[in-house]
């Protein structure tokens, strides 16, 4: 995502759901000097562990507030990013009405998410084992994602542009794999805990 970010000096951004600051600490030396900005996590833990990772950078302040209620005025920065956050949001609308209204007039919100193929392997990986198997009940990209973002974004925002970053990870260690699948959110434990070595 920070690839895509058109930052220049002098202006205000805002990350909303910004975790501990990782967007930030990974590409610090590409950050524009004079850019001020707000990391916000509704996680208060996540905001701390932000200001501790990035304590030797200046001009950030850190919040804790939900997205559909964004304590700033209208028209306040020149960016907003929400990485890998839309889809966790329980009233979507609200969110992107908020966001819409912090924005200055000429500003930009950029939004990741994933498809509906994202990591398709795994999934079809256990339900070669057992069909019954599901990973997760909700499926994130339904509520915001690749397929359905554009038309999501629409509704606030008078131009939407969909950029592709086409990534791979290889696992090489079936443990690590394991592992990965046994924290997902589904019933995954319920079929593969007890046949962990034939799995």
């Amino acid at each position: 995502l920070f690839s895509n970010l058109h930052l220049k000096p002098g202006m205000k951004i805002l990350e909303l759901g910004a975790g501990n600051g990782a967007l930030w600490s990974q590409n610090i030396a590409k950050v524009p000097v004079g850019l001020t900005g707000v990391l916000s996590d509704i996680s208060e833990g996540m905001v701390n562990d932000a200001k501790e990772n990035l304590e030797h950078v200046a001009n950030m302040r850190y919040a804790c507030f939900d997205v559909e209620d964004i304590p700033y005025d209208d028209a306040t920065f020149d960016v907003v990013i929400a990485n890998h956050v839309l889809f966790y949001i329980k009233d979507l609308p609200t969110a992107l009405s908020e966001i819409y209204r912090v924005l200055k007039p000429e500003g930009v919100f950029y939004a990741s998410s994933y498809g509906h193929k994202h990591m398709h392997e795994i999934t079809d990986l256990v339900k070669e084992f057992d069909t019954r198997i599901t990973l997760s009940n909700i499926n994130l990209y339904d509520i915001f994602g690749l397929e359905n973002g554009e038309q999501l974004l629409s509704r606030f925002f008078a131009r939407v542009e969909l950029l592709r970053h086409e990534d791979a990870l290889e696992v090489t260690n079936r443990d690590d794999l394991s592992n990965y699948i046994l924290s997902c959110h589904g019933n995954q434990g319920e079929y593969i805990s007890k046949k962990y070595d034939e799995f």
